[in-house]
């Protein structure tokens, strides 16, 4: 029976090709995953990638097998392949995390790093965080900023998530840095006050205003008071008076300090 269902992979019918690919779900082993995912190669059909999908997402033993032979559809310049790649290699949890590490990684495209942090992102383990911590030190800042702004992911590690933030504000260069850092300590909810003086150091050494503001807000965020009169007067400069007086509201409120 799974030889059949094997062979009707091949079949010029799409219907036949998804119904097969459903009925496979009962034989879980190397040799059903590669054939199934041969056919979504071969087929490039819709139907046939959802069902692939949810056969080798319904899979428990073979987890290692799934993800080896999934890190092909990444290889596609395909969107709709590689977004169901990553779904799939995330939805295998720890068991994908040797083989992101391995062949991802370190992959000469930046996209391809980019593909694993979206799936530590996902995994959310100490072992992800271990791994997304090693790609903020990327040389493209592509991927070190999507690896800072995926430590929003991790706000239940928030013992080992301030220490990497900490260790990132220092070479943060830019107004794109500036406010991916914002958003992953305003929108991780991470305020923690060892974030404060490290901030204040990197306030001292930027000049222009629209760059000091994210320090500001951060800073504002964190509960700062002693900021307000500087950072409405660099708003003013800036010309950002508005956004400070809401950042001011929202966040010194008595409900949000």
């Amino acid at each position: 029976m799974k030889e059949e269902l094997i062979r009707k992979l091949f079949s010029e019918d799409r219907a036949e090709v998804r119904d097969a690919i459903e009925a496979l779900a009962d034989y879980e082993d190397p040799e059903v995953i590669r054939a199934v995912v041969d056919a979504v190669l071969s087929r490039r059909s819709r139907a046939v990638l959802e069902a692939a999908k949810e056969t080798l997402m319904s899979f428990t033993e073979e987890k290692e097998a799934v993800c080896r032979e999934v890190l092909r559809l990444l290889e596609t310049p395909e969107p709709k392949l590689r977004q169901s790649a990553v779904d799939i290699l995330s939805s295998a949890g720890e068991a994908c995390l040797p083989l992101v590490e391995e062949k991802l990684l370190n992959h000469p495209d930046y996209n391809m790093r980019k593909f694993a942090l979206d799936i530590l992102a996902r995994v959310k383990t100490e072992k992800a965080l271990e791994l997304t911590a090693q790609l903020l030190e990327d040389e493209n800042p592509n991927v070190s900023m999507t690896a800072l702004e995926y430590l929003q992911n991790f706000t239940h590690l928030r013992d080992r998530v301030i220490p990497l933030i900490l260790r990132v504000i220092p070479r943060i260069r830019d107004l794109y840095g500036l406010t991916t850092l914002a958003s992953t300590v305003i929108y991780g909810n991470l305020k923690d006050h060892r974030l404060l003086e490290p901030l204040r150091r990197k306030l001292s050494e930027l000049e222009d205003p629209l760059e000091r503001y994210w320090i500001y807000k951060i800073l504002i965020f964190l509960g700062d008071r002693s900021v307000i009169e500087e950072a409405m007067e660099n708003a003013r400069r800036a010309g950002v008076e508005e956004d400070v007086r809401k950042d001011i509201e929202i966040f010194l409120t008595d409900s949000g300090s």
